[in-house]
């Protein structure tokens, strides 16, 4: 991501390692253009419109065509990542994927987003708990992404990722802190690597958000911009995106400064890191081992296999599923 803030000024202060060589991708035009969109350099956008990958569409249209390229690439055995700015769009393009998955489906466990799930979706967790431990060790964290695997009358779930394990979701957290999550939110997917990554960029949308929503798929890349109007050229409105100032001073940064106004020598910058990992690290060794979990027999973990019958194929329109 590009850096800002906190970020920023250690990269500005303290010594660091520069990573370059883009290794994600199939294709060697788009390492290249990744890191121009990274950098924020307009002249990357052009190797994207060149090849299709950039393309506008009305919000209106957006959850359904979104839905049948996500369709399309899922039958065709890829794995997809969604990226929106905002979560009114995630939850409609959530809610038009599930309707392809479950057509004539009813009933289901009532989450957060107001929304149904049932066996075979995707979820996303937003909340870290430390009480929710999977059978493998792995604690339940904010933006972790699972398969539901059962439902049950109370409102309880469980979920199941293929490293992570299974774990039951009691229905408070579930209530309050589960969304469908086939497409998510700003960085839900960041760290994730997928075979065909689909982008809707909005106005409020930022370089950075754009840079890791435009670089999940290793085989494809496509961005959707959301154009109300009918007259707005794609490739410039990216192109706005990333030349859009990043994030402001952090506050190490403004507290530096100031000293320097103040004809004062500004705090060390590596002892201060150090001092604050130090602090974090004795108080999460504290709290991990107060929530570590107790049992000795781990539960079996469910299989990851939706109990739902296939979708039925639908026309999928352009080659490139959008």
């Amino acid at each position: 991501v590009g850096r800002g803030g906190v970020f920023a000024y250690w990269c500005d202060t303290l010594p660091h390692h520069t990573l370059d060589t883009p290794r994600r991708f199939d294709h060697q035009w788009e390492a290249r253009a990744s890191l121009g969109l990274r950098a924020g350099r307009p002249e990357a956008v052009a190797a994207y419109v060149e090849r299709g990958r950039v393309q506008a569409a009305h919000p209106a249209t957006i959850p359904v065509r979104v839905a049948r390229a996500h369709q399309h690439h899922v039958e065709a055995g890829r794995s997809v990542a969604v990226t929106t700015t905002n979560a009114e769009t995630a939850r409609a393009i959530n809610r038009e994927i599930q309707h392809l998955i479950h057509p004539d489906a009813t009933g289901g466990v009532r989450l957060h987003d107001n929304t149904l799930a049932r066996v075979g979706d995707e979820i996303a967790t937003r909340r870290n708990d430390r009480r929710l431990w999977t059978h493998l060790g792995q604690r339940v964290r904010n933006r972790h992404t699972w398969t539901v695997t059962d439902t049950r009358p109370d409102g309880s779930l469980t979920v199941a990722h293929p490293d992570r394990g299974t774990v039951d979701l009691p229905a408070d957290y579930v209530a309050r802190h589960v969304e469908l999550g086939w497409a998510v939110t700003g960085y839900g997917t960041q760290g994730d690597t997928v075979d065909v990554g689909i982008a809707v960029l909005e106005p409020s949308t930022t370089r950075n958000h754009a840079y890791v929503a435009m670089t999940r798929g290793r085989q494809a890349n496509h961005a959707l911009v959301v154009d109300p109007t009918g007259v707005v050229d794609p490739g410039e409105r990216l192109a706005e995106i990333i030349t859009r100032p990043v994030a402001a001073d952090s506050a190490l940064a403004v507290q530096a400064r100031l000293h320097r106004d103040a004809g004062l020598e500004p705090p060390d910058p590596i002892a201060a890191t150090r001092e604050a990992l130090a602090a974090l690290r004795r108080a999460d060794g504290v709290r991990d081992a107060a929530d570590a979990p107790t049992v000795s027999e781990p539960a079996p973990a469910a299989p990851i296999v939706p109990t739902t019958p296939p979708p039925p194929t639908r026309p999928t329109g352009p080659s490139l599923g959008l």
